[in-house]
């Protein structure tokens, strides 16, 4: 027991090595607004850059943060991780109930800042600091808040164009508005942003042609007595089911094809006792009887299911 014990404390506990400082690390705008996603909400929007020649290893969420603190700079109020190393935007938001306990225009401290379980907090070196002024609190309905940070965004994203080299913004409607890799940059920034700002992201439409179609029985209508055995036949199964029967040529032509089946199904079960066979080897005079029209299509169908249910039935579960 004192032998684990012992192995057990002189294993080492390994420490994450700490990035080293950024080459430069700068707040360069924030803005807060209100009434964004619900009434009386709050939304602090800012750009940051934690500049490095080489990005370190460490996930940007791991190592540096986005931190507002009261007015003393040390209280903490909410901290968000960042998601990105660079020149980038980012958010905290306040939902109503939290934003209950702040106070509007404010001189609240915000700070971009390593995490202090890697750097020591030390100004322009590895955190930079921003007080809050009145200017910096954007007010409004919620149709004027939302199109103040539509604005705001859009002066955001054309400065990210300038520090990327890439196309974040496009024309549309003469109106600008943020592509697909504009969208995502914001999206990552501003969870949820396009469910509220929606007239700041591109939108695409296109339509579709359907064309109707007009569905035909063409080959049923074909199989018919008249054309499949002739005028003479087709008049005198007519002639039997007018004087005889009381019933259409085309019933007559019904029977006689049932008859014949049945007169198969009877000679085959009375010579071997098989119900199974007897009904295959019927199954020719029914594609027959269809053929030639005197069995509808969709009679012949559900023929063929019971036909092929029975089988399975016998072949699978009782055998032949």
């Amino acid at each position: 027991m004192l032998l684990v014990a012992t192995f057990a404390v002189a294993i080492p506990v390994p420490v994450a090595a700490a990035p080293a400082d950024p080459d430069s690390i700068t707040l360069h705008t924030a803005k807060v607004f209100q009434n964004i996603f619900e009434a009386d909400d709050i939304l602090l929007v800012v750009s940051y850059d934690v500049d490095y020649a080489v990005e370190p290893d460490e996930s940007a969420a791991d190592t540096f943060q986005l931190t507002i603190y009261d007015t003393d700079g040390t209280t903490e109020i909410q901290t968000r991780a960042l998601n990105y190393y660079q020149y980038n935007v980012h958010s905290i938001y306040f939902d109503a109930a939290a934003a209950a306990s702040l106070v509007w225009e404010t001189e609240y401290v915000v700070r971009v800042m390593g995490n202090p379980i890697f750097f020591a907090p030390v100004e322009d070196t590895t955190m930079d600091s921003k007080t809050l002024a009145s200017t910096d609190w954007l007010s409004g309905t919620m149709s004027a808040s939302r199109e103040l940070l539509r604005i705001h965004c859009i002066d955001l994203a054309e400065t990210l164009e300038e520090e990327w080299s890439l196309t974040l913004i496009v024309i549309s409607a003469s109106d600008q508005v943020l592509n697909s890799v504009g969208r995502t940059t914001f999206l990552d920034a501003i969870p949820s942003l396009d469910s509220a700002v929606t007239a700041l992201f591109q939108m695409a439409s296109s339509s579709i042609t359907v064309t109707q179609r007009t569905q035909v029985a063409t080959y049923e209508e074909e199989l018919t007595i008249a054309n499949k055995l002739g005028a003479t036949i087709n008049t005198a199964f007519s002639g039997i089911g007018t004087n005889i029967l009381n019933i259409s040529g085309q019933k007559v032509a019904l029977l006689w094809i049932l008859l014949v089946i049945l007169t198969i199904a009877s000679i085959v079960f009375l010579n071997s006792g098989n119900t199974t066979g007897a009904m295959i080897l019927s199954l020719p005079a029914v594609l027959m009887g269809a053929l030639v029209g005197a069995i509808p299509l969709a009679a012949l169908f559900v023929a063929t299911a019971i036909v092929v249910i029975y089988m399975g039935y016998h072949i699978w579960l009782r055998g032949l």
